[in-house]
């Protein structure tokens, strides 16, 4: 039997709200405003640092603003309107008050401090608060109140600050000690956050977090089966806007995959902040945005989700609901059609980092393969367990994992053998502490060339044919570093190296040396084969924003990787994703045109788009006002779209005995 998070559309509203909210809740109101925008799940604030409800804990605070309709009332007329209620809990930080009686609660910076943040104590991971008292205050919440699931806010072994300071993790005599007790090491000295000589101790306190989550997971099991966590049965991410953080365009797109993953067996939370940033939490972020972040949400996962500080009847900035409500209000109205599908993509990119901090090569192959049309899905490389994980893909892609396990490189390998292709990057063939691949053709790396400036790669004469998007563009930046490999004799290498050279004063600017290093390596491995190429160059697109090398990576991609090309001439500010279920496919265009800058825009329309769908055939229809026609010629479909204004989704039918491929 399916538990309700697996058969819900899920369209979430957070509403964080300050304790003064709930001086004036009215329930009713509270519910029918959700019911009314169209939220199926509500992630409500309940306990932690502050208690919305009538704790009988001593060290639980409770809401001094407790004079309106209780939290008991609020989560009744939320289930009455069909609403589920995640209870929202932060045990990441403690009230001042509280520190005073429990100092040993307190995470310790390497000199000894603790970290205080208008008053709010953070707390070791490894102490007592989240080890004992934290599921005293659960077990407490869901024996009083029918919560429908849990959500734990911040809750990451990284101490941070609402300022954007990024303190390091807890380094108290409890944490010292338990890291010697479980390593047989003394705890490293190092002072900087940042210090590589800290790995081994973050990697201790990553896996006593993994060891609070099974506990956390266990508990609440046996509470009742049928709460929702965080993490296991969903997922959340956070999409936003702030002043250290990079405007990106692909954000949304890339939280939602990789929270979705390709079966989409649980819901991707990837919660779209309606604010500013954390200093500005009643300013809405701009209305274009907003939209253009659910709308990738729907097309990468399948879901949506909206954070807003409040509640919605008390907030004065609603320029960004509008547009928000607009999108819910289209999934509501087309449940049945996304119910059930799955991605359809023959490409999965395989992250080295995670949706809070990824990669310049990572993004930049996000953008690569985004503004290609290639439909792709993103796993995180360390969740890669099995070959059920990839099976059904063309091809993967690991940009630049210079830490790969035997476990991974042997399932990697396999699924070359089998028939995929590999494509990796940057320091993958053999980096520190990195095991083999044996498909990529690299017998050793010889040398790793950095703080380069003027080296570039060449495509030469005999090789342009491989190349054809870089008909005009014969010279690649390559970036500052490039791994110079020996590869095995049945490989093929491609590609030249022009070294160093003067790069002024324009007099002396001329190159004549060419070195037999190569820039891209290709092997046959089995059925299959693996593709090496020993610089960063998608890390090179995101840095400098030019098509150089994008579109050499573009070749590799269609070329030497023999992907199809679904959207030949369609403008790179369209996004195209493919999913499937029993009977259906459907293409989903999302209009990025309004990005501007880091300004956003009501999108431009896109008209008489074109598109080839190889091994589909059915009848088509859309969803959101464009008109299309189909034409099935001998490899599949063909499709032709009037206008795309800010998404469409294209529907096919499909022909029962003809799957998509």
């Amino acid at each position: 039997m399916a538990h309700w998070w697996q058969t819900i559309p899920w369209r979430m509203v957070q509403t964080n709200l300050p304790d003064r909210a709930m001086a004036d809740m009215d329930a009713a109101r509270f519910a029918r405003d959700l019911k009314d925008f169209g939220a199926t799940v509500v992630n409500l604030n309940a306990a932690g640092i502050v208690a919305n409800y009538e704790t009988k804990l001593d060290f639980q605070p409770r809401n001094p603003y407790l004079t309106g309709d209780s939290l008991a009332d609020v989560v009744a007329a939320c289930h009455a309107q069909g609403i589920r209620v995640i209870a929202r809990t932060d045990f990441s930080r403690i009230q001042r008050a509280v520190y005073e009686q429990h100092p040993d609660w307190a995470a310790r910076l390497a000199d000894g401090r603790i970290l205080d943040y208008n008053g709010y104590v953070s707390v070791c991971p490894n102490s007592a608060y989240l080890n004992e008292a934290m599921f005293a205050v659960l077990r407490e919440l869901f024996a009083a109140i029918p919560f429908d699931g849990l959500y734990c806010n911040m809750s990451s072994v990284f101490l941070t600050d609402y300022d954007g300071n990024f303190h390091g993790v807890c380094r108290c005599e409890r944490c010292r000690a338990l890291y010697e007790q479980e390593t047989g090491q003394p705890a490293p000295e190092a002072a900087n956050p940042r210090d590589p000589a800290l790995g081994p101790y973050v990697s201790f306190q990553m896996k006593r977090s993994a060891r609070h989550k099974a506990k956390l997971k266990a508990f609440l099991k046996e509470l009742d089966p049928e709460l929702a966590l965080d993490g296991v049965d969903f997922l959340r991410s956070e999409v936003s806007l702030d002043y250290d953080r990079p405007n990106w365009v692909y954000k949304a797109s890339s939280n939602a995959r990789l929270g979705a993953g390709p079966e989409r067996a649980r819901p991707s939370d990837d919660a779209s902040v309606d604010f500013l940033g954390f200093r500005h939490r009643y300013i809405s972020a701009p209305p274009a945005l907003m939209a253009l972040r659910q709308w990738q949400n729907l097309a990468n996962a399948g879901s949506l989700s909206l954070y807003i500080m409040g509640r919605l009847d008390a907030r004065r900035d609603t320029s960004a609901l509008a547009p928000t409500r607009r999108v819910f209000q289209f999934h509501k109205a087309h449940e049945k059609v996304f119910r059930g599908l799955r991605s359809a993509a023959q490409v999965v990119l395989l992250q080295t980092g995670s949706w809070q901090r990824m990669e310049d090569e990572a993004r930049g192959w996000v953008r690569v393969l985004t503004e290609s049309h290639i439909p792709f899905d993103e796993i995180p490389l360390a969740s890669l367990q099995t070959a059920a994980q990839l099976a059904g893909k063309r091809l993967a892609i690991l940009p630049d994992a210079p830490r790969l396990t035997g476990a991974q490189a042997a399932l990697l390998d396999e699924f070359v053998e089998a028939g995929g292709i590999l494509l990796a990057t940057g320091g993958t063939a053999q980096g520190t502490g990195s095991a083999r691949l044996a498909c990529l053709g690299i017998e050793q790396v010889k040398e790793v060339r950095k703080k380069l400036r003027s080296s570039m790669l060449e495509i030469p004469a005999e090789e342009a044919g491989c190349f054809p998007r870089c008909a005009d563009t014969p010279y690649l930046d390559f970036g500052e570093t490039l791994w110079c490999v020996q590869h095995k004799p049945q490989a093929k290498a491609c590609l030249q190296l022009i070294p160093e050279h003067p790069f002024g004063p324009p007099e002396a600017c001329w190159f004549e040396a060419r070195e037999a290093v190569p820039g891209l390596v290709a092997m046959s491995y089995g059925k299959g084969r693996g593709v090496y190429l020993p610089w960063k160059g998608a890390a090179v697109c995101v840095q400098t924003g030019t098509d150089n090398p994008l579109r050499c990576l573009q070749d590799v991609l269609f070329e030497a990787c023999g992907l199809p090309d679904l959207a030949p001439g369609l403008t790179p500010m369209v996004e195209l994703t493919l999913t499937q279920k029993t009977g259906l496919v459907a293409v989903q265009l999302v209009n990025e045109s309004g990005c501007f800058g880091n300004s956003w825009c009501e999108p431009l329309p896109v008209r008489d788009i074109r598109l080839k769908l190889p091994g589909v055939r059915g009848q088509a229809k859309t969803l959101n006002g464009g008109r299309v026609k189909g034409r099935i010629t001998g490899d599949g479909l063909e499709l032709e779209l009037d206008i795309l204004r800010e998404y469409e989704a294209i529907v096919i039918d499909t022909v029962p005995e003809t799957p998509a491929q």
